[in-house]
């Protein structure tokens, strides 16, 4: 069975393989107590090694975040929060607000902005090599 590609934005290649990340029963049964809901999926690429975590996060109410963490080996993780009424698409139209982090501290967006850009360049030089 062929496995799903995409596009990797870091180095071009139709090699960014989603994965589900799937909770352990505990954990399913504690989120089913705090009654919202979760999917978490984790993409990464077969070329350049770039990766990230998305989890979308629905409440009872109807609001959704959706959190991107891009993995920085051992500098700071980025990490950027979508909160939003609409739960099926992630796009500028449906985001309500855009908040973003280094590490646990928030920054502002040009500064993630170029901190992503940084580990890009750096991903993509060294598969370049």
């Amino acid at each position: 069975m062929e496995t799903e590609k995409l596009t990797c934005k870091t180095c071009g290649c139709e090699s960014l393989r989603p994965m589900q990340v799937v909770l352990e029963e505990e954990e399913d049964e504690i989120q089913n107590l705090l009654g919202g809901e979760q999917e978490s999926r984790f993409y990464s690429c077969q070329v350049c090694g770039d990766n990230w975590l998305s989890v979308r996060e629905k409440t009872t109410e109807g609001k959704c975040t959706v959190t991107f963490v891009h993995q920085m080996g051992t500098s700071p993780v980025l990490k950027r929060v979508a909160h939003m009424d609409n739960p099926l698409v992630v796009s500028d139209e449906n985001v309500d607000e855009w908040t973003y982090y280094k590490g646990d501290e928030p920054v502002a967006e040009d500064k993630w902005h170029d901190a992503l850009d940084d580990r890009r360049d750096t991903l993509k030089a060294t598969c370049m090599n």
